[in-house]
Order: C-alpha cells, then sequence, then structure tokens
C-alpha cells in the first residue's frame, strides 16, 4: 500500500480509536453501590460541599483518564476480627500445634491474667463522609484494626480477670463501642461503627482447668445463694401468713369474749330486774328474793355439775358429810337443823349441827 492510500485511511482509522477512547467515559453502577466521579483528580462535589454521589445506573463523563469512577459499597456491613482464641489441637511431636501469631492475641487484666479475647467490630462507609474512606487514610481497615486492639487492650487492662471472663461482657462491649467511635471520628477514617461483639474470652490452655473449677464454684456459690434466697422467702411468706392467722384468731376471739361479756351482763342486769320486781310484787325484801334466787342457781349448778361427773361415792355410816351449798349472811330466816338418822351403809348422813350458826342450812 502506497503512502498516499495511507493517509486517506488514516482519518477514518483516527475516529474509530477516538469513538473507542469516548467510550471509556460510560460506566454503570451497580444497585448495591454507589459511584464517585474525579475529574482531573478533584473529586466532584455538590453546592453544599458534599461528595456527589451517583446512585444505580449508567452514566457518561468524561474519558480515561481525565475523569476516573471510585465505587463504593455503603449497604455492606463489614466485620473485622481482632484477636483470637488458643488452639488446643495437639500435634504428634510437641505439646501444642503452632499458631499464627496474627491471629493470637493474648490480653493482660488488670489484676496481672492472661487472657485470650476476640473481638469483632461491624462497621460500614458513611455516606457523609466517603471521601474520607477513599483519600483521606491510605489503609483505613488495618488502621481500624490498630485501634480496635488499643482499644480493647485498655478495657482489659482497666478490669480484673472475673469481669472480663465472665461478667462484663456487656459492659466491656459497651465501653470499647463509645472509644472506638471516637478515635474514628478522630482518625477521620470515614466509616461508621456499627457494633463490636466479644466474639470469645478463654484462659490459657495450660490454666483451663483451673479457670473451669472456678466457675464451677462460683456456679455452685450463686446457685446455693439462689436456694437460701428462695428459703427465705419462703420462710418470710410462711411467718407473715402465721402472724396473719394468729391475729385473725386473736380478733376473732377478741369480738367473741366481748359478745359473750356482753350478752351475760345483759343477762345479769336482766336478772337484776327481775328480782327487784320480785321482791316488789312479793312483798319481801331484796336481800331474800336475791338469797332464794342465788340457792336456786346453785343447786341447778351443782345438779348439772353431778349429771356430768357420773360418779357414785360410798361414804361410811359414821362420817359426816358437810353439805353446805355456800355460806349465808345473816337473816331472820330461823336456823334448821337435821336430825340423826340411822344410816345405812350406802345411804349418806347428815349429822346435826352442835352450835347452829345463824344464817346457815344443811340439806
Amino acid at each position: 500500500m502506497s503512502l498516499a492510500q495511507r493517509l486517506r485511511q488514516l482519518p477514518w482509522r483516527g475516529s474509530v480509536l477516538l469513538g473507542l477512547w469516548l467510550l471509556t467515559g460510560i460506566f454503570v453502577v451497580r444497585g448495591n453501590e454507589v459511584a464517585a466521579l474525579r475529574v482531573c483528580g478533584r473529586l466532584v462535589r455538590l453546592p453544599n460541599g458534599q461528595p456527589d454521589l451517583k446512585p444505580s445506573g449508567l452514566y457518561f463523563s468524561w474519558p480515561y483518564p481525565i475523569a476516573r469512577v471510585d465505587r463504593v459499597n455503603l449497604s455492606e456491613v463489614r466485620t473485622l476480627t481482632v484477636g483470637g482464641l488458643e488452639n488446643d489441637a495437639f500435634s504428634n511431636n510437641e505439646f501444642l500445634r503452632a499458631v499464627d501469631a496474627s491471629r493470637q492475641s493474648q490480653f493482660l487484666s488488670g489484676d496481672k491474667n492472661v487472657l485470650h479475647v476476640t473481638l469483632k467490630v461491624q462497621y460500614r462507609v458513611s455516606r457523609e463522609s466517603v471521601d474520607r474512606w477513599l483519600f483521606e487514610s491510605v489503609a483505613p481497615e488495618p488502621r481500624l484494626q490498630v485501634l480496635s486492639g488499643a482499644v480493647l487492650a485498655d478495657v482489659v487492662l482497666r478490669c480484673g480477670v472475673d469481669f472480663v471472663h465472665t461478667l462484663g461482657h456487656n459492659e466491656i462491649r459497651q465501653e470499647t463501642l463509645k472509644r472506638l467511635r471516637a478515635l474514628a471520628e478522630r482518625d477521620r477514617l470515614g466509616v461508621e461503627i456499627e457494633d463490636v461483639t466479644l466474639a470469645g474470652v478463654a484462659p490459657p490452655l495450660r490454666v483451663k482447668s483451673e479457670f473451669l473449677d472456678v466457675m464451677n464454684a462460683r456456679a455452685d456459690r450463686e446457685t446455693y445463694i439462689n436456694r437460701a434466697r428462695a428459703y427465705a422467702e419462703q420462710r418470710q411468706a410462711d411467718s407473715s401468713a402465721l402472724s396473719r392467722k394468729t391475729l385473725d384468731e386473736a380478733e376473732s376471739f377478741r369480738q367473741q369474749a366481748i359478745e359473750q361479756a356482753r350478752a351475760e351482763a345483759e343477762s345479769f342486769d336482766r336478772l337484776v330486774a327481775q328480782l327487784k320486781q320480785d321482791a316488789t310484787s312479793s312483798g319481801r325484801s331484796y336481800a331474800a328474793v336475791r338469797k332464794l334466787a342465788l340457792d336456786r342457781l346453785t343447786i341447778e349448778a351443782t345438779a348439772n355439775a353431778m349429771n356430768r361427773i357420773g360418779a357414785k361415792h360410798v361414804l361410811s355410816s359414821n362420817e359426816t358429810v358437810d353439805l353446805t351449798l355456800q355460806p349465808r349472811a345473816p337473816s331472820s330466816v330461823p336456823n334448821v337443823t337435821v336430825a340423826p338418822v340411822s344410816p345405812t351403809p350406802f345411804e349418806r348422813r347428815v349429822d346435826p349441827v352442835p352450835t347452829p350458826v345463824p344464817g346457815s342450812s344443811s340439806q
């Protein structure tokens, strides 16, 4: 081909190359990503200063290398692991299998004990600070990992081994999350820390059995404490129920005693009124009427008592029996004596009173 022919073909070849070069300005943003556009090395921003992030779709801009497109997945929650647990697998010729130092992390507690702690950090790229993630930090993920390890080591160093091992996981998580968010903002990493989790806390293998003994003892102590509390609560409930029952019984007895006393008082008042009425209607003195009533009541009470006893007494023929029911006050009633009678062995005998006492009577 001659030179003239080559020169005639040069324009359309240049046009093809130019078209291909312009096609490099076409870019696609997927549905879970946003795109940050740089023109001549400067990030395209909105009028308010925020980065102009392109959502999912097809776009055309300046061709490469005038324009560069950086795609970032803002909805992805990334996980960063700090530390690790000691491997307890055995090899054939050594007590413990060698563990990669980058995956093994030992933390010193405040009471000078060593623990293996694994921390997982969940984070995502911040929409407002995507320029920091892309341009202001050379390696944001390794920097975040170093910060996480430093914060965890400082928090563990301020706590005791029991608090770190079993008791204070939630408090350690909250403190680590708060401090790590502050450090990520200070270092302008362009990330949002979603959460941190203590994935594992374990003692070294050589003292694992001792730690298990301590944990079992602590569990037994909690069991005994819970049992004692349950027993104390049961005893307290029983004592409260017993005290309420005693108070109720005492109140019931008090009401019954009051009602009984009131009834007896009313009965006595009615008896006194009846005696006064009988004394007025019969023309006798109140004392005589009262004496007759008391004798009658005494005889009735004695008869009731004898009926309840239900026993018979055999008396000797020479034995004297005093059947005086109650002492009598001096009155105008004549003295009554009982003449001696020849008793039988199964009869009761009343001997005459040697000296009659005024107001006394025998039956």
